[in-house]
């Protein structure tokens, strides 16, 4: 059920905001003819992602359109059957996240109710943006090969961030300082209009964590602290380990923008024993550790953040500082040429 517009894949050609303006376009005319739009977005990095989906949901709000996040998780894998009972669809567009997450054999699960209930986003006028790292996309066109061809659209996102955003990405959260108070708004109305019912803790789990980020681009620290406090008691109900994990790593954070290093160290350490999987947990820390001048103890988080993620810019440019602040000249040489290779 392809439409003639799938035929051309937009690729890396078309601007940011022109890819922006073709998703808008295809779910603007799917609610103006009551007809399902069903879009897969392709993308490597998270703060691009998160970056195309609030510039989309600024403009789907312009036009009286809700954009509704729906993050998968073992117990919410049944997209289109779940999507489909949810209350008010008819002037919603869904935002679907973390296939991967949706556990069964292989991690399949999700793709494979994907793949078995396709025809409920037709019976049910559904419209989704679906979005997919390089694992998923791999992941979907293999458990879910008739869906696959059931989509209406393919956008790719593989934009590379400036150095403000990569550094954004390393250290914190990447969010839009424009328009904050909008943001924040817009959030705490999604929040409160959640249903009540543990299937929507996954999504208030969400919106606490990126309104944390919104406080804190604000320097509201106090409130994002506690957005993250009320999202890591959601995390414990759901025995969700990696949501832990990346909360405490956000708490350290807030918590060296307080001027708390210690703080942020304790809450950072916390993430990684939970996570140590977490590349950017490890780069986390060991920022935190170099902010106080524990050189040694930064160039060990450091390490084990390249080991993980070998190809993170600003973590080796940091690695080659420590090693210079201890006058480890010829390990920092050596670190440089990494850099440069």
């Amino acid at each position: 059920m392809p439409s003639e517009s799938d035929q051309n894949k937009p690729g890396q050609s078309e601007s940011f905001e022109e890819r922006i303006d073709l998703l808008y376009g295809e779910l603007e005319f799917a609610s103006q003819h009551q007809r399902p739009s069903i879009l897969l977005v392709f993308y490597q990095l998270e703060s691009v992602r998160q970056r195309a989906e609030q510039a989309l949901e600024k403009r789907l709000v312009e036009n009286g359109q809700l954009l509704v996040p729906f993050c998968v998780d073992a117990s919410r894998f049944d997209i289109p059957l779940l999507l489909s009972q949810h209350p008010g669809r008819e002037r919603l567009v869904f935002s679907v996240t973390g296939l991967a997450r949706g556990g069964g054999e292989e991690g399949a699960n999700a793709y494979r109710a994907l793949n078995i209930r396709r025809e409920y986003f037709v019976d049910y006028a559904i419209r989704v943006v679906i979005w997919l790292n390089d694992d998923e996309a791999m992941a979907l066109s293999r458990h879910a090969p008739d869906f696959w061809a059931f989509r209406h659209r393919v956008v790719e996102f593989y934009d590379t961030p400036d150095p403000l955003e990569l550094s954004a990405s390393t250290w914190g959260w990447a969010v839009q300082t424009d328009d904050l108070e909008e943001q924040i708004g817009l959030h705490e109305v999604r929040l409160a209009k959640l249903p009540e019912g543990a299937g929507s803790r996954t999504e208030q789990l969400e919106l606490l964590f990126r309104l944390a980020g919104l406080y804190r681009a604000k320097k509201a620290y106090d409130r994002s602290i506690r957005s993250l406090q009320l999202g890591k008691e959601i995390a414990r109900q759901l025995n969700d380990i990696a949501w832990l994990a990346e909360i405490w790593g956000k708490l350290g954070l807030v918590y060296l923008d307080m001027d708390h290093p210690l703080q942020a160290v304790r809450a950072c350490r916390k993430a990684v024993r939970l996570d140590p999987r977490k590349a950017d947990l490890w780069s986390n820390l060991g920022h935190f550790y170099h902010v106080e001048e524990r050189y040694s103890d930064a160039i060990i988080a450091y390490k084990r953040a390249l080991q993980l993620d070998p190809q993170n810019p600003s973590v080796s440019s940091a690695l080659e500082a420590c090693y210079r602040w201890l006058g480890k000249n010829a390990l920092a040489e050596e670190q440089k040429q990494l850099i440069h290779k």
